[in-house]
């Protein structure tokens, strides 16, 4: 794994196992998915190991599917297991109609209150992860399972009748040497081949004709309507300007993730900013480059905090500093990066 050539190879071997698999759910695909969003926000060990805490995937998982349980137009709620309902969504589910009547309206904001009745949620799904997803990630088919090579992570401590005490026991998932660097870099490749992949298998898992199109931007795009709460505070905080541009904010606004929410998904108060429809729409789902990142953190402590206060939305500075770390760390020279409407500028210079 420490050379360009085994990286490479690592990423070609993940993406044959995604497609070749065969899969009852999307837990595996949302399991990867969390497991690749901790490798961008996390430096390895010197030995190029990392370790997971598997109830922290459990909480990323949750995060994946928690806007995905919603009604889907007149379909309703979405299938995506080919038999039963899948435990983990009737979970979430649950979990959310509750602390939504109760005005929490994220996962990260749950989490950060140590909101009881989302933390044993999340217990829950973290002992459902250990017994499937865990178990089966690195196994093709169930044909094919004589070839399973746990090239990710040693997964043997893993079954389907794993105990809650075998698990504490265990510890946390730990990817092998030289793993995370590589889903670290590969994850802007991958990240948009599993989301395809996990289209895919929720269209075949439901019986109505439904749109791909549709179904991607429903399944993976920012859930808008909990960020409205921010659009004064942050007019505030931002003297009535539009955070990149500096032009006086006209009455209709943006709410825009700083760093794009389908590089890495965070709905903190640091990673959001107020914006105008000309910068909002120009730089879409671009990175921006490093500047705007750097000053949308250190704003004052004390301001972010309070507009969390107000809106009960989580601050998550640490990890919008970390993804940023991860992310134009491993970026390439030369890239094009956002700067303000039209006008780009290359990673590594002025960025």
């Amino acid at each position: 794994m420490a050379s360009g050539g085994s990286a490479m190879e690592f990423a070609q071997r993940l993406v044959a196992l995604v497609e070749t698999g065969r899969r009852q759910s999307t837990y595996k695909l949302a399991t990867m998915m969390a497991i690749m969003d901790v490798c961008v926000e996390n430096q390895p060990r010197p030995d190029g190991t990392l370790a997971i805490p598997v109830q922290e995937l459990a909480h990323r998982v949750v995060a994946y599917y928690w806007p995905q349980v919603r009604p889907f137009a007149e379909y309703g709620p979405l299938r995506q297991s080919k038999s039963a309902p899948p435990v983990i969504l009737k979970l979430v589910g649950d979990a959310r109609e509750l602390l939504l009547d109760r005005g929490v309206r994220t996962p990260e904001a749950a989490r950060e209150a140590e909101d009881p009745d989302y933390l044993r949620m999340v217990r829950s799904v973290e002992l459902i992860l250990a017994k499937y997803p865990l178990t089966h990630l690195q196994t093709p088919t169930r044909q094919l399972a004589h070839l399973r090579n746990d090239f990710i992570y040693d997964a043997s401590a893993f079954h389907n009748n794993v105990t809650r005490r075998e698990l504490e026991q265990h510890g946390p998932l730990v990817l092998r040497p030289g793993v995370a660097e590589a889903l670290r870099d590969f994850a802007p490749l991958l990240k948009p081949m599993i989301e395809m992949v996990w289209v895919g298998d929720v269209v075949a898992c439901n019986r109505q004709a439904l749109e791909h199109d549709d179904i991607a931007g429903f399944l993976f795009g920012s859930e808008r309507s909990h960020l409205l709460s921010l659009r004064n505070p942050l007019r505030e905080l931002q003297d009535g300007r539009c955070f990149y541009c500096d032009r006086m904010l006209p009455a209709e606004v943006h709410i825009d993730h700083v760093l794009p929410w389908s590089k890495v998904p965070i709905d903190g108060v640091a990673n959001l900013v107020l914006v105008d429809a000309a910068c909002n729409l120009d730089k879409s789902a671009m990175l921006p480059v490093r500047v705007h990142v750097d000053r949308a953190v250190t704003r004052p402590a004390g301001d972010l905090s309070s507009i969390a206060d107000l809106t009960g939305l989580p601050v998550l500075k640490t990890r919008t500093v970390n993804a940023a770390r991860g992310i134009y760390g491993t970026l390439p020279p030369g890239v094009p990066l956002w700067r303000a409407p039209k006008q780009y500028a290359p990673h590594g210079n002025l960025s």
